[in-house]
């Protein structure tokens, strides 16, 4: 018997050139979330997260122990080490990051050791001026402002050295050497706390102090993570600066425009208002200090990599890597800004007791400046991967006009909040300007390359 042909019509068979799309994009997102670069990442994350942890736990282990007045001291001083380091990105961090991770082991040896040079230098020169300030305050007859100042000398010294090291592991790939130095190097910080804590010897400038004990215990194991990127060549040391300075200048000047437009507000509020009044701004940001670990990252992680992407693969790459820090880091980002609004009162008692309940209704402003804040953060280190770091600079100074004026204006009407309110609002200016140069920017490449897809 003969069988009789089905009349159904034969499915079409899926063209290649798609099971092999499919396949390729399957496999890149499998290698991007799996790959080297991706476990780097986690390393960097985690490292990043022992670091914020350890911000967070300093500040809760001074607020239960020491007054508002105390826990503002260690505030300022806090962002002034943010100031030295906003210096300490331009002038060598950066570069470092952008034009070392091209270089080959040799190449890489000798500009490591010229930045190295260019590093010290800073170093001594940031200590010696906060030491030199603070001594002039302090005879003055400012017995709150000199002290803090002069002691920062200390912290200066040993943080910006360990700092450096650290980096440098980032920018060779060595993140898991990088991660065991935090870990050392905090773990020396909050046991001093602890210890002088427990001896009634804690203090805002003994925080600070800590720090530097800290960071001096981990630079010996970064030394020795370190020593075979030094050589004894030290020629170069002049284009090693030129070099550093035609790219870092305007890093430099964005960092320490983000520093004013963003971190001073506190310092403002300390000497308008009170050093208390800063310590309250330093406990009600400690809620979503967190999210400083995913900032961190990125930028220690993104910036290295980002340039290695953008040399290689162009626009295309560094956008893709920047879409996916996005994704990947506003869940958490925007879950923690959710807890903190939902539940201020619980949290400040949880972690402080009873002394800065009056200012939980300040945790609503908090959140809308952190999630401004995180809205360019990611977009500015894919900047400086690109080497277009000029924006940076543009937006920041910008948002410090706004702070010399309006900011200066809320701190006086709104106290506390007022502070808050203005970062956010400068946070939202600079927010504006570095996504309107990021788009601009893609035209330009969209129009004059076609390897520049994204």
């Amino acid at each position: 018997m003969t069988a009789k042909p089905d009349p159904s019509p034969a499915p079409k068979p899926i063209p290649e050139s798609s099971l092999s799309g499919t396949s390729s994009q399957i496999n890149a997102l499998i290698g991007l979330l799996s790959g080297q670069g991706a476990r780097e990442g986690y390393l960097a994350g985690l490292d990043q997260a022992v670091i914020s942890l350890s911000n967070f736990l300093a500040t809760v282990i001074l607020a239960r122990q020491v007054s508002p007045t105390e826990l503002g001291v260690y505030g300022v001083g806090f962002i002034t080490l943010r100031l030295v380091r906003a210096v300490q990105e331009g002038f060598v961090v950066q570069p470092l990051s952008v034009f070392g991770a091209a270089l080959d082991d040799r190449s890489f040896r000798h500009y490591a050791t010229s930045t190295s040079l260019i590093q010290l230098l800073l170093a001594a020169a940031s200590s010696l001026a906060v030491a030199t300030c603070g001594w002039l305050l302090t005879v003055t007859g400012n017995d709150v402002a000199g002290p803090t100042l002069f002691g920062l000398w200390f912290a200066l010294l040993g943080w910006q050295l360990h700092e450096y090291a650290r980096r440098m592991l980032y920018t060779r790939g060595a993140v898991l050497s990088a991660l065991l130095n935090s870990i050392l190097a905090n773990l020396l910080r909050l046991s001093l706390m602890a210890y002088w804590g427990s001896h009634d010897g804690l203090s805002g400038l003994a925080g600070l102090d800590a720090i530097a004990w800290g960071a001096l215990g981990g630079l010996g194991l970064a030394l020795w993570s370190t020593r075979n990127y030094w050589s004894r060549d030290l020629s170069g040391l002049r284009e090693t600066w030129m070099r550093n300075w035609s790219f870092g200048r305007w890093v430099i000047g964005g960092t320490i425009a983000n520093w004013l437009a963003v971190e001073f507000y506190p310092v403002l509020t300390a000497g308008m208002i009170s050093f208390a009044a800063a310590g309250a701004y330093r406990a009600l940001q400690n809620l979503v200090a967190p999210i400083h670990m995913l900032l961190r990252a990125t930028d220690t992680f993104l910036t290295p990599r980002g340039a290695r992407l953008f040399q290689k693969n162009g626009w295309g790459a560094v956008s893709r890597s920047m879409r996916l820090i996005y994704a990947i880091a506003g869940i958490p980002v925007l879950g923690l800004l959710a807890l903190a609004v939902l539940f201020p009162e619980s949290l400040l008692r949880l972690l402080y007791g009873e002394t800065y309940l009056p200012y939980a209704g300040g945790m609503a402003l908090m959140a809308v400046f952190y999630a401004l804040w995180f809205s360019y953060w990611p977009l500015q280190t894919a900047l400086k991967a690109v080497r277009q770091s000029r924006p940076i600079f543009i937006a920041n100074l910008t948002a410090t006009f706004s702070m010399f004026t309006i900011g200066i204006w809320a701190i006086q009407r709104w106290g506390v909040y007022g502070t808050i309110g203005g970062q956010a609002l400068n946070s939202l200016v600079v927010s504006a300007i570095l996504w309107a140069s990021w788009l601009h920017f893609r035209r330009e490449a969209r129009a004059t390359s076609q390897t520049y897809p994204d």
